[in-house]
């Protein structure tokens, strides 16, 4: 079951992505953070169900269980009206059951309903799964050059090395 999160759920959604933090880093750098590491710097994020802006997490319920979940953000830049899916996990049991992509469209779902004129979803050249399965929903790799500024202090997601073609 595909549903919003709901008041009381923030810690399960904190701790799958910490699971997401701690697996996305075999793609662009060496394991640095133990999945522990991970845990403790999750219980920062600020996940409510009335986050700032216009975002919505979705989670996927099997059993009484949360085994996924997909936060969507919504910007309205003036000249269009932008989504993202800016995290997406799936506990590794429940992949290639159907949950990823009930999740996918439930994000597709809620930007049309905001009338979005694109949106978007990031992933590493190097996770095949969640590129095929972004493209099964319809989503389209783009020639972009994308480039960041992180603060050094912002090293949740990029540590020390910011280039995911180049991992040190």
């Amino acid at each position: 079951m595909i549903r919003r999160m709901k008041h009381g759920e923030e810690d399960k959604v904190r701790a799958l992505i910490a699971k997401l933090d701690y697996e996305d880093q075999a793609y662009w750098r060496k394991q640095t953070k133990s999945l522990e590491e991970c845990l403790a710097e999750s219980s920062r994020i600020p996940v409510s169900e009335k986050i700032k802006g216009k975002s919505v997490i979705f989670v996927a319920e099997e059993d009484g269980v949360i085994v996924g979940l997909c936060w969507c953000s919504i910007v309205d830049r003036g000249v269009d009206k932008q989504g993202e899916i800016a995290e997406f996990y799936v506990e590794s049991e429940y992949r290639g059951k159907g949950v990823g992509k009930e999740l996918i469209t439930a994000a597709k779902q809620h930007f049309i309903s905001e009338q979005v004129q694109v949106a978007f979803v990031w992933t590493h050249h190097g996770n095949k799964a969640a590129i095929e399965l972004y493209k099964s929903a319809g989503f389209k790799e783009v020639d972009q050059l994308v480039m960041a500024f992180v603060p050094a202090n912002k090293t949740r997601f990029y540590g020390e090395t910011l280039n995911a073609h180049n991992p040190q």
